[in-house]
């Protein structure tokens, strides 16, 4: 009984999707970059339960001919992955994608590991996040093998990428020379039409339990970052997530309608804001550098190009000459102080304090007229010498009053005087010579004499040779350079500063700006000019190449706004699609040239749900689709971008800049959709099914891709050129969940398609 309603289920899903599609089924645009559009080419025939190739894509059908020519994943393979096993109770599970670029289906019952062997393990090989729970057993090595098959533009593209990086993209062909000389080699390779790409990233479980990768392309070690780099931009994943992702990012929008512009004019826009931004970058420095001058305040107001006359010119050289004596005044005292202190520290001498040492060495690197902060200049180190010296000075004092109250024998409060009037009590305490009384005096005597020696002890640390505290503070103090000296070389400094009505700290500054400004600020403000007009002109360039990019995108959008809401109520969704397009802050006046995106555009998806009853009062519910559209829709929307604007969903969802566009401009060579056609029936499943067959075939673009679609639509299933089945079961003696993935063809197939029907 059961097996009689599986073939009246499969004989019906055959039927409806027989009658979708040869009554011209679906009537869609696939937009073009010059703004045109045309009918989609419906499939070449419907093909029959009994066409359904065997084993993969029939080489013999033109279409499946052609796909071989593209590059397409060959397999993936699993092993130790979230604890998965296949019938056989071992950790290896290998997905076949078949011989060419085609349609290949992957079905199973929900939760049997679809997503996880195919879109999960894509992302994680091509350098994506990995979590723990891919590693359930940690003593084991977890890992995941990436196969492709690269033709040419993506062959081309990958082996400029491994140069790029520093490996050579003979790699990739070494599976046709592996048994060849280097020059056999060399010359395969430069007729060679095809190459093979292999990623395999290991996953171990580190002693903190955080997950460490060992990424290996065509088995030579890359970091995680390098084969995320080569490896990511190839391939595409769709589900809800992304599509909710990617529909959220202003940049990725925008990404996705430049895919429709030519590539000359993102190329114009991308130079020329280049230009612009190198040529502001250049005029702000020459007048940083102009507005840096320090000018005495009776100059202060003139402005950058204006003449001097002969008697501000005599001034100037007056100043000019002053400053120049000064500043040979102060590097003469530079050097006499370092001098002294190079000779002390040579001769092992040097100054007790470090403080002085570190000023020193700072006062030795200042240069005079050197742009320095009012705390490292050379006006604050000679300041901070000045009090250095002041202090060690303080101490000295300190050190002789301690010495003086130690060991003078003239001061009345000394240790040494005090000590002595004891001496002389004791000696009136007892004039016998012998007796108790005696004794014990002679004992304060020794004990006097013990305490004489400490004092002198003392006193010879305080001052007492070459080691002594005097001696060490003297040292410091020992500059060759007498304090008046000093004092007055910084009253003359601030006579200076107040002469021309400058800050102390800014009087080298200005020593050098009058240097230039004598001398007309030749250099500077001859170049001011010339940079503030390469600039207006770069500005100008880049606004009309802004411009020329908005129209364009005007264009696409419009097209594409069209094209996609004619399509849509074939996908089940009763909708009005619209790109908006609106500007930047600031406009053409003042374009963006950040590297975020190109150009002043700023782009909405906007989707309105139609009219229910029609009425003249009832209005449009919608607005900006990632704040009002479900998962699905926004799934099925992303799908009819791609079909109207080919290569849109991996500018998209990739998040690509520009540049990369443009460099990269090859479609992903795989486009994997996971369940986008969840909770869609009807025709509309069969509409998706038939947008997803052309994508492969290549009738939605000039390349067309291999398109993976996980799903759980017979729909898709039916139409498919490859049908991949995941199954779970379970393995004598093991805990672990079981899963073999299979081909199915004729009855088995038949069986699938029907179990997914019912």
């Amino acid at each position: 009984m059961m097996s009689i309603c599986c073939l009246v289920l499969a004989v019906l899903s055959q039927s409806i999707w027989a009658s979708a599609f040869s009554s011209g089924g679906v009537a869609s645009t696939n937009l073009l970059r010059h703004g045109h559009h045309n009918k989609f080419s419906a499939r070449c025939a419907v093909r029959l339960w009994s066409d359904v190739p065997v084993g993969g894509c029939d080489d013999s059908d033109h279409n499946y001919s052609s796909s071989s020519q593209r590059s397409h994943i060959v397999s993936v393979k699993s092993h130790n992955i979230a604890g998965i096993v296949n019938d056989e109770g071992n950790c290896d599970i290998e997905i076949e994608f078949g011989s060419a670029a085609c349609l290949v289906c992957v079905t199973g019952e929900s939760g049997s590991g679809k997503s996880l062997l195919v879109s999960k393990a894509l992302d994680v090989v091509t350098g994506g996040k990995a979590t723990n729970t891919l590693v359930q057993d940690q003593d084991k090595e977890s890992w995941i093998e990436l196969t492709v098959r690269l033709c040419d533009p993506h062959l081309s593209t990958v082996s400029s990428t491994l140069l790029h990086f520093g490996i050579d993209p003979l790699i990739l062909y070494h599976q046709h020379t592996e048994d060849t000389t280097t020059d056999d080699a060399d010359h395969a390779k430069e007729h060679a039409s095809v190459g093979y790409l292999h990623l395999q990233r290991t996953l171990v479980a580190g002693s903190s339990g955080k997950l460490k990768s060992i990424c290996r392309i065509n088995e030579k070690h890359v970091s995680l970052k390098t084969l995320r780099e080569i490896a990511s931009p190839l391939f595409t994943t769709v589900d809800v997530g992304v599509a909710s992702g990617a529909l959220a990012r202003a940049a990725s929008r925008l990404a996705m309608l430049d895919i429709g512009v030519e590539d000359s004019l993102k190329q114009q826009c991308i130079q020329s804001r280049d230009v612009y931004k190198e040529a502001t970058k250049r005029r702000k420095k020459i007048k940083k550098e102009l507005e840096s001058r320090i000018l005495p305040s009776s100059m202060q107001g003139n402005a950058y190009g204006s003449e001097l006359e002969q008697e501000q010119i005599e001034l100037l050289e007056h100043w000019v000459d002053e400053l120049d004596m000064f500043e040979a005044r102060v590097n003469r005292f530079q050097e006499a102080i370092y001098e002294q202190y190079s000779e002390l520290i040579a001769d092992g001498n040097g100054p007790g304090s470090n403080n002085i040492i570190s000023t020193l060495q700072k006062f030795r690197e200042c240069v005079w007229g050197e742009h320095n902060d009012d705390d490292d200049s050379i006006l604050a180190n000679l300041l901070q010498f000045r009090e250095d010296i002041k202090t060690v000075e303080s101490q000295l004092i300190a050190a002789n009053a301690a010495y003086e109250g130690l060991a003078s024998l003239s001061a009345s409060e000394s240790a040494a005087v005090s000590l002595e009037r004891v001496r002389k009590l004791l000696y009136t305490i007892s004039t016998d010579d012998s007796g108790p009384m005696f004794e014990k005096v002679e004992r304060t005597h020794e004990l006097l004499n013990i305490v004489e020696e400490s004092l002198n002890e003392c006193a010879r640390s305080i001052d007492g040779g070459s080691n002594s505290i005097i001696s060490t503070l003297e040292n410091a103090v020992c500059t060759g350079v007498s304090m008046e000296e000093l004092d007055k070389l910084v009253a003359d400094w601030n006579a200076l500063a107040r002469k021309h009505g400058i800050s102390p700290y800014a009087l080298p500054t200005c020593h050098t700006s009058l240097r230039q400004e004598i001398d007309g600020n030749v250099e500077a403000l001859k170049l001011l000019p010339e940079a503030e007009e390469d600039e207006r002109v770069a500005l100008e360039d880049y606004t009309h190449a802004c411009k020329e990019l908005s129209y364009a995108r005007e264009i696409v959008a419009s097209n594409l706004s069209r094209s996609v809401t004619e399509l849509l109520p074939s996908l089940g969704l009763e909708c009005t699609f619209q790109v908006q397009l609106d500007q930047r802050p600031g406009g053409f006046d003042d374009p963006y040239c950040g590297s975020e995106t190109l150009g002043v555009d700023v782009v909405d998806l906007l989707l309105f749900h139609n009219k229910v009853n029609g009425g003249p009062n009832e209005s449009k519910r919608g607005g900006k689709i990632e704040q009002v559209g479900s998962s699905g829709e926004k799934s099925r929307v992303l799908l009819a971008i791609e079909t109207c604007l080919p290569g849109s969903i991996g500018a998209t969802c990739n998040n690509y800049s520009p540049q990369h566009i443009i460099q990269n401009g090859n479609s992903p060579i795989s486009i994997v959709y996971d369940e986008i056609d969840a909770h869609v029936g009807g025709r509309a499943a069969v509409t998706i099914a038939k947008l997803l067959a052309d994508q492969s075939s290549g009738e939605a673009s000039q390349a067309g891709n291999q398109i993976i679609a996980i799903t759980h639509s017979a729909s898709v299933a039916a139409i498919a050129d490859r049908h991949i089945v995941i199954e779970r079961g379970s393995t004598s003696g093991s805990s672990s969940p079981a899963v073999r993935a299979s081909v199915v063809d004729g009855s088995s197939r038949r069986k699938e398609i029907a179990r997914m029907a019912s």
